[in-house]
C-alpha cells in the first residue's frame, strides 16, 4: 500500500511518500523561499558573454539568470550569440535553481508538465518516456499525440500516460494548451521583467509525480491546502483527486503514521548501518561527499569479505538516502578500500542496478584505485540540507544549524496539538519575530519572552494553563 502525505503550516510544507509503512520519499520547502524551478519569466537581456557563450537575463529577482547560448547548449539549441543583444526581451523558463552566489539557469525551450503529458512550447517534437517499455503501447501513444501536435506545439508522454485512456489524455491536452495560450497572452501584456507562469507548488508537484494506480490515498492535514489541491486536481480531471482526504486528528500526522522518527533522522548527517558500520553525508559548495566507515563491525570473517559486506550494505543505504534527501548534482562516495577486483566489480554492478530504479537521470562511475565513486544526479529544487538548515554565522558559515522556519514549524506543531490553552514561548529574537509575523498570538493562545542568543533551537515552550 502506498500513501502520499502532505503537511502544511504557516512556515513549511512537508510531503512524504510511504510504501508498505516505510518512508521512501520526503520533501520539505520553506514558505518564505518557495522554489522558482519551472516558472516562466519575461526577461531582459542585460549583457552577453562571448567567452562563456552565455547571456545574463534580468527576470525580476535578486540575481540575473544564466542562459547558455550556442551550439553546445542543449537547453537553447535555437539561440546563437548573434541572435541576442542587450535590451532584447526573451521568454525563459527556470530549469536549475539559485545555488549560493550563482543565479538560476534558464532555457528558451518552455515546457508545461501535466500528470500524463508534457507540452513542448514552440516545438513539434513528439516523444515517449523511456520507462514505457511496452513498445506497442508506446507506438499507439505516439500516433495519438501526433494528431494534436504542430510546429508550435509538441508533447512528451510521461510514464503515467500508459495507464491513462485516450479520453483522459485528450482532456489533459486541452488543459495544457489552455495554459500555453494563457502564457502567450500574459507575455503580450506584461512588461519585462515579470513572472508569466508559476509552476504549481509542492503539494501539486508531489501528487503529479508520485500518485499512480498503487496509491491508496493522499492525506493532507491543512484545510486550505486540501481545498486548493482538490480544486486544482479536479480542474485538470486528475483521477487522483478522488483519493485526496483531509486529516483531522489530535495527533501530528507524521507521528500518527509512525514515520516521525524516520523524518527526524534526516536532520543528522550520520546514518548507522545494521552491520555496525556507518556513513557520513557532508555538503560542500561543489558536491556531496559521502564517507563509508566500518564503525564497530565485527571482523569474525576474512577482513576483505567483511569490508565488502560493509560497502555493499552502505551502497543500498546511500541510494536510499539520496532519494530521501533529494540530493542532486555531483555526489562523491568514499568506500572502504577493497583489494579484490571481484568485489569491486560486484559493487559496481550493484550501483548500476540501483541507479536504474531512480526516477531521475543518474550516471555512476567505476570505482577508482582509491575507492572513490562519482555519481551525477539531475538536480530538482533545493535538497534537504538547503531546506532544513542555515549556515551558522557564529562559526563563520562553516557549520550548519537547524533553519529558522523548521524550528518555528516545530513550535507551531507543539502548540497546535499540545495539551494546554495558553503557552509561553521563550526564544531568541529571530524566532519571536518570525512567529509573531506568521501566527501572532494564535488567538491569545501564545505569549512571548525574548532571550539572549542566536541559535534558533535554544527555546522553551511552557504550558501556562
Amino acid at each position: 500500500m502506498t500513501r502520499l502525505v502532505i503537511s502544511s503550516d504557516p512556515f513549511v510544507i512537508k510531503a512524504a511518500k510511504i510504501e508498505n509503512d516505510r518512508l521512501s520519499v520526503f520533501l520539505l520547502r520553506r514558505k518564505s523561499d518557495l522554489p522558482i524551478v519551472g516558472n516562466v519569466y519575461k526577461g531582459i537581456v542585460k549583457n552577453i558573454s562571448n567567452s562563456l557563450n552565455a547571456a545574463f537575463i534580468d527576470i525580476g529577482i535578486d540575481k540575473n539568470a544564466f542562459l547558455c547560448i550556442g551550439k553546445q547548449c542543449l537547453h537553447s539549441l535555437s539561440i546563437s550569440n548573434k541572435d541576442l543583444n542587450p535590451g532584447d526581451i526573451v521568454l525563459v523558463q527556470v530549469f536549475k535553481p539559485i545555488v549560493s552566489t550563482k543565479g538560476p539557469k534558464v532555457t528558451t525551450n518552455v515546457t508545461i508538465p501535466g500528470n500524463f503529458l508534457v507540452l513542448l512550447r514552440d516545438n513539434e517534437f513528439v516523444g515517449i518516456s523511456k520507462h514505457i517499455t511496452d513498445l506497442e503501447k508506446a507506438e499507439k501513444l505516439k500516433k495519438f499525440l501526433k494528431q494534436f501536435s504542430d510546429k508550435h506545439t509538441g508533447f512528451i508522454a510521461r510514464t503515467a500516460s500508459q495507464f491513462a485512456s485516450f479520453d483522459d489524455l485528450k482532456k489533459e491536452i486541452d488543459y495544457l494548451k489552455k495554459v500555453n495560450e494563457n502564457i502567450t497572452n500574459t507575455a503580450k501584456v506584461k512588461d519585462a521583467p515579470s513572472l508569466i507562469y508559476e509552476e504549481p507548488q509542492l503539494p501539486i508537484k508531489v501528487i503529479r509525480e508520485y500518485c499512480d494506480t498503487l496509491t491508496s490515498e493522499i492525506i493532507i492535514d491543512d484545510k486550505k491546502t486540501y481545498t486548493s489541491v482538490k480544486e486544482y486536481m479536479h480542474n485538470i480531471n486528475n483521477k487522483c483527486s478522488k483519493k485526496i482526504k483531509l486529516y483531522d486528528n489530535k495527533i501530528p500526522i507524521f507521528k500518527y503514521l509512525r514515520i516521525e522518527k524516520d523524518i527526524k533522522s534526516l536532520e543528522s548527517n550520520t546514518i548507522v548501518l545494521k552491520n555496525g558500520g556507518y556513513i557520513i553525508i557532508e555538503k560542500t559548495e561543489a558536491l556531496f561527499a559521502i564517507d563509508v566507515n566500518s564503525g564497530n563491525y565485527n571482523y569474525d570473517n576474512e577482513a576483505e569479505d567483511a569490508i565488502f559486506d560493509i560497502n555493499k550494505e552502505a551502497a543500498y543505504e546511500i541510494f536510499n538516502q539520496i532519494v530521501l534527501r533529494d540530493l542532486g548534482g555531483l555526489i562523491v562516495i568514499d568506500f572502504i578500500d577493497m583489494k579484490s577486483e571481484k568485489h569491486k566489480k560486484e559493487l559496481e554492478e550493484i550501483l548500476k542496478k540501483l541507479i536504474e530504479k531512480d526516477r531521475r537521470k543518474m550516471h555512476v562511475s567505476k570505482i577508482s584505485e582509491f575507492g572513490l565513486v562519482e555519481i551525477s544526479r539531475r538536480k530538482s529544487d533545493n535538497d534537504i540540507f538547503d531546506e532544513m538548515f542555515d549556515k551558522c554565522e557564529g562559526c563563520l558559515n562553516s557549520g550548519l544549524v537547524k533553519g529558522l522556519a523548521l524550528v518555528c514549524s516545530e513550535i507551531y506543531e507543539k502548540i497546535k496539538y499540545g495539551d494546554g490553552n495558553m503557552f509561553k514561548l521563550s526564544a531568541t529574537a529571530s524566532v519571536i519575530e518570525y512567529m509573531k509575523e506568521k501566527v501572532g498570538s494564535m488567538n491569545n493562545k501564545l505569549v512571548y519572552e525574548t532571550i539572549a542568543g542566536c541559535n534558533a533551537e535554544d527555546y522553551t515552550l511552557e504550558v501556562l494553563k
